[in-house]
Order: structure tokens, then sequence, then C-alpha cells
């Protein structure tokens, strides 16, 4: 017969076999589990809708290139295509897409041409000069240019102040003031199709992981922004303003 100390020997034993193996059958189910997440199907083309950075980098990975041929029928903008462009970005994002938001989201290729290298896709969730609320969502495509601009005092309105903050991926604001100068982002390309119409030259990145607040440099500044290679949404928090106060480098811009 066996002692007492050789059988609790025996069972501490099987006890810690079995925990390895349950801990084995765990990890190959956390494993099976982060895959399923993160692959994307190239027949359904269901994103990892998560922010983790597995499932990011799966993402860029797996994006296809959007080309301008996309989003212009017989010379003329398809906003149809643009709107399922943008919320094909946020679905990869892990942004939930409201009813409001996909009932009133607008898109803008400022009447250049280029998109999707300029653009944006935008909706105000307050607008109103009683009070002079103002609160607007801008939602940017991969690389995407929100060409450059500044607001003005314009019919008995101040020039508008403004602050944005990335609610999903990131986005460059450049403006007269900034963190560092864009020469030393050379991965953050302006668009050839804007390039003779850039004045500023300082950039602060707005990182959702960070939730960081980035203010306009000067009220009445030129300012513009370009996403990251994940595209973003960035909300927008300002003063009350109206379109007759924009003002633009680009003369060609139509808004």
């Amino acid at each position: 017969m066996p002692s007492p100390t050789e059988t609790n020997r025996k069972e501490n034993n099987k006890a810690m076999k079995k925990i390895n193996r349950i801990k084995v059958c765990l990890v190959a189910f956390a494993a099976a589990a982060a895959f399923s997440g993160c692959a994307s199907s190239g027949a359904d083309r269901t994103p990892c809708q998560t922010q983790s950075p597995a499932c990011a980098a799966q993402n860029l990975k797996t994006q296809k290139k959007m080309t301008k041929d996309m989003f212009y029928k017989n010379g003329k903008f398809d906003q149809e295509a643009a709107k399922q462009a943008y919320f094909d970005t946020m679905e990869k994002l892990g942004y939930p897409i409201s009813d409001n938001l996909r009932e009133n989201m607008w898109v803008t290729d400022f009447d250049l041409g280029d998109f999707p290298n300029v653009g944006m896709a935008g909706i105000f969730w307050a607008h109103e000069n009683k009070h002079g609320v103002f609160g607007h969502e801008i939602i940017l495509l991969p690389n995407q240019m929100l060409i450059e601009h500044a607001h003005v005092a314009q019919d008995g309105l101040p020039a508008k102040n403004e602050c944005w903050q990335a609610r999903a991926g990131t986005t460059y604001c450049f403006g007269e003031t900034g963190e560092m100068d864009d020469t030393q982002l050379p991965e953050v390309k302006v668009p050839e199709s804007q390039k003779n119409f850039i004045t500023v030259h300082k950039v602060t990145k707005a990182d959702s992981k960070k939730g960081n607040v980035v203010w306009l440099s000067r009220i009445g500044s030129f300012h513009y922004q370009i996403a990251g290679p994940e595209g973003a949404v960035v909300t927008e928090y300002g003063s009350y303003h109206n379109t007759p106060g924009n003002r633009y480098t680009n003369p060609k811009v139509g808004f």
C-alpha cells in the first residue's frame, strides 16, 4: 500500500497535468478567436472591427487601393460611391454608424475632381446661431486631404474658432503652429493637385488612442488635415459660422 505522502504526490501530479491540458485548450481557443476576429474575407469584405494593433495591421494589409475612376461617372462625382467608401472606412475603424449618420452624412470633392486624394464626408450634429453652438464630424478616407482653408468674420458673425479630436484612426492637423515641422513627416504627403496651394507647414497629430485635442493655431489662420493610412473620424468643436466665411488657398474650390 502506498504511503499517504506518495498518494498525495500522485494526486498532485494528476491535477497539474489536468490544469496544463486546460491551459493548452484555452490558448488554442484564444488564438482561433483572434484569427477569426481579424480575418477579412475577400468574398464578403467583412473587416476587422476592433481597434487592436493586430486587427489594424490586418485591415491595412487587405485594404483595397482606391482610385479616381471609382468615384466619377462621365466626369461627374459619384456621391453614392463616395458615401459607401466612407462607410467601409468607418466599419474598418470600428466606428459605430448611427441611423442619423447614415441618413444625413454628406460628401464632397470640393469640385476639384481629385477624389479620393482630396475630399471629405461630414455631418453637422449641431449648427445653430441663437447660442452659437456648433458640432461637426469630419470623416476622411486613408491619406485623404481636407483642403487648406480659413474662416473669417462674415455677415455679422465672428471668425470661427475650432479644435479637433480624432475619434477613430489618426489625422494630421496642419497650421501656423504645431508639434513638428511638415518636413519631419515625409510619409504624410500632400496630393499633387494641392502642392501649389500650401501656406502652412507646422503639424500636430490627432490620435484617437491618445484622445488629444488639437486647437486652431490662431483665429482666422489657414489650416488643413491629412488622414493617416487607416483613415479618420474627427470630432470638430467650434463656434457657429457660415459658408460665406470660408476662404481657400485654391481658387478652384467649390463648397
